[in-house]
């Protein structure tokens, strides 16, 4: 495997980090809740539509995004987008109102969608054969920018408002770094073929497929969310201890994702899917009950376990729509993912109303919904020998 890696593209890696770049503004969002708490006395509805904001931003307008990539490759959408992603984040922590936070919230959103289709893309171009690789990478670049984003802000927190502006230099060096690759990247295609146009297939495995990852996103999000507020807020624990929670938990993540990736390429994308989804639900119930190590150790199987079907799932919708893959992009990892935010504004109102604990016991039912759903999830070659 280290093999493979070493023969991976200097381009591949390049967008890599700046995925990594580009994330660490959403890890950062869920350290910054509590911040906003204390700051503005928000509630939790409020600090939740934050988060839906955020997801609104930056993943349902992603398929808008990845039609007009599929349409003329724009390769200056990513350094562009990444940064104002990260400093328009830096802004929303100095701002002196609620208002402007989530306005902030929203241009930072919309910088982080023009960054993940087309970036998602190139990668698929320059992967070649190894698609599978490739994709596991870029993955695997945003579940890291993710989690050092909490420990990141988490530590700058600490430091007081002038350490704050130590947030923007990741941000620098990543538009430095685009620099050098911007003339390759702009000889790859730039238009599709009228040739290579492929009409979008809506079918039952298609929507069974964004249907689980509305499932496991909604997890996901609802776990990044209410996590650091269950110990800050619930258990008046500190806010360090939960950023290192946040960290472990979407550290793991990348240990999933790589897994997810080289599985799916052995065994198929949907039984991945299939055998990662479920086991989730019974690991958040005894999330609630364990103390100690034991939050941490679940907390990261939990982790390799949603992650292991997100690779696997992007891959199998580009699979699926092979003349949009911009657009299959901009639906795996956004759309979806932004719908699953409005379930997170459900839970916060159910957190105001009965409490967190609840709100962990319903995402743990969640995963079941998501596993009846991968039970209708085909692959490509199973779609075409049945319609054939």
């Amino acid at each position: 495997m280290l093999r493979s890696i070493r023969n991976v593209p200097y381009s591949i890696w390049v967008i890599t980090c700046a995925h990594a770049v580009n994330d660490l503004a959403s890890g950062a969002l869920f350290v910054a809740l509590p911040f906003f708490k204390a700051k503005f006395g928000l509630s939790y509805a409020e600090l939740t539509a934050i988060v839906l904001l955020q997801n609104l931003t930056s993943s349902v307008s992603q398929p808008i995004f990845g039609y007009l990539s599929d349409q003329k490759s724009r390769p200056w959408w990513m350094p562009v987008g990444c940064f104002v992603s990260g400093a328009v984040m830096l802004i929303s922590l100095l701002v002196p109102t609620y208002p402007l936070v989530l306005l902030c919230t929203a241009i930072s959103g919309f910088g982080s969608a023009a960054f993940h289709p087309e970036g998602a893309k190139m990668v698929n171009w320059l992967s070649g054969k190894g698609k599978g690789k490739g994709a596991s990478l870029f993955a695997v670049g945003g579940n890291a920018g993710f989690a050092i984003g909490s420990l990141f802000l988490g530590t700058l927190l600490l430091g007081g408002p002038v350490l704050l502006y130590v947030f923007i230099l990741p941000y620098v060096a990543i538009s430095v770094m685009f620099l050098s690759v911007m003339k390759n990247l702009s000889r790859l295609p730039q238009r599709k073929e009228p040739s290579s146009a492929v009409a979008i297939k809506v079918n039952l495995p298609l929507m069974a497929l964004l249907g689980m990852v509305l499932m496991r996103a909604t997890v996901n999000s609802g776990i990044s969310t209410f996590v650091p507020l269950y110990y800050v807020s619930f258990l008046h624990g500190s806010t360090a201890y939960a950023a290192s929670l946040l960290t472990v938990y979407l550290a793991a993540g990348a240990i999933g994702t790589l897994l997810g990736g080289t599985l799916s390429d052995r065994y198929g994308s949907r039984k991945v899917m299939l055998y990662s989804i479920l086991p989730v639900a019974l690991l958040l119930y005894l999330f609630i009950i364990f103390e100690g190590i034991w939050v941490f150790i679940l907390l990261a199987l939990i982790s390799i376990l949603l992650a292991a079907t997100f690779t696997s799932s992007l891959v199998l919708a580009q699979r699926m729509m092979p003349g949009n893959i911009g657009m299959a992009s901009g639906l795996t990892l956004g759309f979806s993912i932004g719908l699953g935010a409005i379930g997170v504004l459900l839970l916060g109102w159910v957190a105001d109303v009965s409490g967190l604990p609840l709100v962990f016991n319903i995402l743990a039912f969640l995963p079941i919904a998501g596993f009846i759903l991968t039970l209708f999830v085909q692959e490509p070659a199973d779609i075409l020998q049945r319609e054939g």
